[in-house]
């Protein structure tokens, strides 16, 4: 028998008993020691062989292993999403608690202790703090309570007040840049207003028309090259359609199409001030200004609350290219400055928080401020008291025709003080007089004919008028939470003509006003009445011999340079925000009676204006 024959018996065999061992074991089969004798005197090698069968299963898998290794796999797939879930969860609780100042204070052992829900996560890298410390945020809680809670409630909560300490941390940037102003760079400031104004006003001659337009856009800047070298420049946009507010009155425009303009952006002022009043009381000034004559400044936003103009300024304003001396005496003693003083803050009372409301019920919810304390001020040196500037200018030629001269003049001297009663303002809170201020200043002019309105209005007879001065006086004052304003201007002379008509006319114009405002949630560190917070403000202005007079336009007698005989303001504005105010007024005028040339009616109206300074 050949060795291959051999060896397949024997694998026929093995084969044989591990069949019979597998019976065996599958049935639990007892052997006794007479079996067990027997198969191992007669079968020696099996013994040998078991170890190689139990390895040769082994290595066959069978089916329901390979299910088992499936959902095995599926159930690691599904831990490791968790662990990464996880870990991003704890990431962002380690670098929130990390970042918070309340979390940096703790104790070092307890810092290190690890919270249950982040053993695995690897601590984040600390972020660094901000370069201004930012008000402290509140300790996180640590307490059992607390640790039992869900991880991404705690990860919320804490990225709520990191929202808050950045808000808190914007406010205290945004305060320290106010101090330095909106800088374009170290000797130029820039900033201006937008206005809008919505309107419904009757005319005098006509029906009453509705209007919605840009009320003002200027953009100022300011110079400062030194103590001892100002100056500055506004561009003005203008429609070039005539006044915002209107009564009947508009200028003669050379063109056939009434009340067409081309919009345009001018130069509306400028100076030039060469020396510093706070050191020296005089100074020299250059620029094209508005001449001081009563409380016209070409900025009427900063001289009254109302929306309207008061006639004061809409008849006598006057703008020139002017140069001359300014002084202020005696000049201040030099001292250090006053201390900081944490002035309280105005809160609006109306639009603001009604807005907020609403903005809450429609579903808006705010993240969290932190409250900050307010920034000390430093209140400027008072003024000198006496006051005063003398300039002059090249007038108009249709005044004089063919003047060569520098002949016209305007000078003022005004006295200003304050008070408050030999008392701490923080004892002032509740007075009605205290602390108190007082600006009163007497104004002469050579041509008063030279102001804007009567020089466009009377410019057919202005070689007939000649040069007319005038005189003006004016009084503000305020009184703890109240401002007031009065103020008178007029010609001196009589202004002999005639009109259009053939008429022979003489006239002495005259305008006055007064006015009164109030301020509420009012404190007695405020500097400027109406500035800030809410405010109301009643107003009234009138004229003297400024009915009109009639000119022949196109053969049709038409009637010119009149205003209303009154005028009555009634106005009440908010500053909803810093930079931000909305304000509403009421308006009534009324015309000259016929026998004065008149028509005797009256024309009211409805304003609407929001204005952004910056």
């Amino acid at each position: 028998m050949g060795p291959r024959m051999i060896w397949g018996r024997r694998d026929e065999r093995v084969a044989g008993l591990g069949r019979r061992w597998q019976a065996a074991e599958t049935r639990t089969v007892k052997s006794t020691k007479r079996g067990c004798y027997r198969v191992c005197s007669v079968y020696p090698f099996v013994f040998r062989a078991a170890p190689a069968l139990f390895s040769l299963a082994l290595l066959v898998p069978s089916h329901a292993a390979a299910a088992e290794n499936e959902d095995i796999a599926a159930l690691r797939r599904m831990l490791g999403e968790l662990k990464a879930e996880n870990r991003k969860l704890s990431e962002r609780l380690s670098a929130l608690e990390g970042t918070s100042p309340a979390r940096r204070t703790k104790p070092a052992a307890e810092h290190q202790r690890p919270a249950p829900a982040v053993t695995a996560a690897k601590p984040a890298p600390t972020v660094q703090s901000p370069p201004v410390d930012p008000p402290a945020l509140p300790a996180p809680d640590l307490s059992d309570a607390a640790a039992k809670r869900p991880l991404n409630e705690r990860v919320r909560d804490l990225e709520i007040g990191w929202a808050a300490n950045e808000n808190a941390t914007r406010q205290i940037l945004r305060d320290t840049l106010n101090k330095t102003g909106p800088k374009i760079n170290n000797f130029l400031t820039l900033s201006g207003v937008v206005e809008g104004v919505a309107s419904r006003a009757g005319s005098f001659t006509g029906p009453t028309q509705e209007n919605l337009s840009l009320g003002t856009a200027e953009l100022d800047f300011d110079i400062k090259l030194s103590d001892w070298l100002t100056g500055a420049l506004v561009l003005h946009f203008d429609s070039g359609t005539g006044a915002i507010f209107p009564t009947g009155n508009q200028p003669v425009v050379p063109t056939n199409v009434p009340g067409v303009g081309v919009d345009r952006f001018t130069l509306d002022r400028t100076h030039v001030t060469v020396g510093d009043l706070m050191q020296f009381p005089i100074a020299a000034r250059f620029g094209v200004e508005v001449l001081h004559f009563g409380t016209s400044t070409g900025v009427a936003r900063l001289d009254t609350l109302s929306i309207g103009t008061p006639l004061t300024t809409e008849v006598f304003e006057n703008r020139q290219t002017a140069g001359g001396l300014e002084f202020a005496w005696p000049t201040p003693p030099r001292q250090p400055p006053p201390a900081p003083v944490v002035v309280p803050r105005v809160s609006p009372l109306v639009v603001a928080p009604a807005v907020s409301q609403l903005m809450r019920w429609l579903g808006y919810t705010p993240l969290p401020e932190r409250p900050f304390r307010p920034t000390p001020v430093t209140f400027p040196f008072d003024p000198a008291p006496f006051y005063g500037s003398v300039v002059t200018y090249k007038g108009s030629d249709s005044i004089i025709p063919g003047r060569t001269k520098i002949d016209d003049y305007n000078a003022s001297l005004g006295f200003r003080t304050r008070g408050h009663c030999g008392v701490p303002y923080d004892q002032l809170k509740d007075s009605l007089i205290c602390p108190w201020t007082l600006d009163f200043h007497v104004d002469y002019s050579s041509s008063v004919f030279e102001s804007r309105f009567l020089h466009s209005s009377y410019l057919p007879f202005l070689s007939q008028i000649g040069q007319i001065p005038g005189i003006a006086a004016s009084l503000k004052t305020s009184f703890g939470p109240f401002a007031f304003v009065g103020e008178v201007n007029a010609a001196i002379q009589d202004a002999r003509f005639i009109d259009g008509l053939g008429i022979a006319r003489s006239m002495m114009p005259m305008t006055w006003q007064a006015s009164i405002a109030y301020q509420f949630d009012w404190n007695p560190w405020i500097q400027e009445i109406g500035a800030q917070g809410d405010y109301i403000s009643l107003g009234y202005s009138g004229s003297k011999d400024m009915a009109g007079v009639s000119i022949l336009q196109s053969g049709v007698p038409t009637r010119v340079g009149f205003v209303p005989q009154h005028r009555l303001f009634l106005t009440g504005g908010e500053w909803v925000m810093d930079g931000l105010k909305v304000a509403v007024e009421y308006s009534a005028n009324w015309d000259y009676p016929v026998s004065a040339g008149g028509t005797g009616k009256v024309a009211h109206g409805w304003f609407g204006l929001i204005q952004l300074n910056f």
